[in-house]
């Protein structure tokens, strides 16, 4: 007899897949073990029945505006890229561009973190 199929919303169809240090895993089996769990159980229940709450730390916030500048510099450098296989010569703005891309680099390194 065949055994009977699970309803869709208690059938576990998606895998997630992580890495663990030999001590995490070590630890993470040896808990299982003495729960009577599988080491997969485990982990599964350790991230789905939490009473936690999940708490992500980021440690740089990245400024919308400081991407949409560096996107306008690589159109403008694209740009500058093809004048010059088109037409065998380089743009006189490829030194202002050089400096400003030079600046954004040194402001984004030497920003303060928040």
């Amino acid at each position: 007899m065949a055994r009977p199929t699970k309803n869709a919303d208690r059938r576990l169809s998606r895998h997630v897949v992580f890495h663990l240090t030999e001590e995490e895993y070590k630890s993470l089996h040896d808990k299982a073990a003495l729960a009577g769990l599988s080491t997969n159980e485990l982990a599964r229940r350790r991230t789905t029945r939490g009473k936690r709450k999940l708490v992500v730390e980021t440690t740089k916030r990245v400024d919308p505006a400081f991407l949409k500048r560096i996107d306008r510099i690589g159109q403008n450098l694209n740009q500058l890229v093809k004048n010059a296989h088109t037409f065998g010569r380089l743009s006189p703005q490829v030194d202002a561009l050089a400096t400003t891309i030079d600046e954004i680099i040194h402001e984004a390194l030497h920003e303060n973190p928040e």
